[in-house]
Formats: structure tokens, C-alpha cells, sequence
């Protein structure tokens, strides 16, 4: 997965696998996370909105199933 960069306080990077709706979610603090059955629009939503925490909080976090992979 090719990891966008974002400025956020708390995320490093997103991701996403078209092929198995994946979206990969790199903190600051080194932890990355992928949600599995996450639509494309909210990966472009995310990339969009001005507060990537708070996007990840209200849209992503306890919404589709969580993988810890680092």
C-alpha cells in the first residue's frame, strides 16, 4: 500500500487497498492499524478533511474491523 503523508498532531500516513477495501491508519507514536471493509469514499474523505483525528474518532475508530500490525 503507497501511505499518503497527512498533518495531523496524532497521524502519519494513510493508506488504502482498492482490491480488499483495506485502509491503513500510521500514528505518529509508530502504530499502524488496518481496517478492513472501509468504502473508498472514506479514505478520500480522509485525506480531505481538515482534522484527521477527529475524522478518525467519528468515522473510522470502533466502525469496521480493527488489525494492529506494528
Amino acid at each position: 500500500m503507497v501511505h499518503h503523508p497527512v498533518k495531523s498532531s496524532r497521524i502519519a500516513s494513510v493508506a488504502y487497498d482498492e482490491q480488499s477495501a483495506t485502509l491503513e491508519i500510521r500514528f505518529r507514536d509508530r502504530t499502524t492499524l488496518q481496517y478492513q471493509r472501509v468504502p473508498s469514499r472514506i479514505f478520500s474523505d480522509f485525506l480531505s478533511v481538515v482534522s484527521k483525528g477527529r475524522f478518525y474518532d467519528g468515522v473510522v475508530k470502533g466502525k469496521f474491523k480493527e488489525i494492529r500490525i506494528a
